[in-house]
């Protein structure tokens, strides 16, 4: 069993993915999340005492420097258990996504050039992913894109959408050789697992 505490539905659909890939059954978890960082990080020091199951924290860096400085903000200068991974998308978990270039592209139907390289180094990836999805199949855009003059940020699909992909369409594999942030984390998954 594994204890796992995303910030929303699309970071716990990765959370998922990440874990099938690592060939661990994500029906053998527990998910914990509660929309928005805030959650996490006033509970990430609890989460971090289990001690019975492997352990997976994961947040954006979002405008964070670095992961580092964030660990320590969120848990100070104690070391954690070798049983609690602490991953941050860095920027956001959308990067992820956006590191599978050719997947994605098929996915909403745009050619592959329409998604940058180097995801890591966006500074809003989510903002380029609705910049890309623009250009999407119209059922797929109508999903991801907030509503005429809305102040929406998203639409009212986001979520389910991008989840749907992350879960039968992504793959982490050709994704770690775009994002080091998310090589790192599959790395340190499979080796928990």
């Amino acid at each position: 069993m594994w204890l796992v505490a995303t910030e929303d539905a699309l970071s716990e659909a990765v959370a998922q993915r990440l874990l099938r890939e690592a060939t661990v059954d994500p029906s053998t978890a527990s998910f914990v999340r509660r929309n928005g960082f805030g959650y996490l990080r006033n509970r990430c020091r609890e989460f971090s005492q289990v001690r019975h199951c492997p352990v997976l924290i994961m947040t954006d860096m979002d405008n964070w420097e670095c992961p580092p400085t964030l660990k320590v903000d969120w848990f100070g200068e104690e070391s954690l258990a070798q049983n609690v991974l602490f991953r941050v998308a860095v920027r956001e978990v959308e990067a992820w996504l956006l590191a599978d270039r050719l997947g994605l592209a098929a996915f909403l139907g745009v050619n592959v050039n329409s998604i940058e390289r180097g995801c890591d180094l966006i500074q809003d990836p989510k903002r380029h992913l609705l910049a890309v999805a623009r250009r999407a199949r119209r059922e797929i855009r109508e999903d991801l894109l907030p509503p005429r003059n809305s102040v929406a940020t998203q639409g009212f699909g986001y979520n389910q959408r991008l989840s749907e992909f992350v879960l039968e369409h992504w793959s982490p594999s050709a994704a770690v050789t775009e994002s080091p942030s998310l090589e790192r984390a599959v790395r340190r998954i499979r080796e928990l697992a």
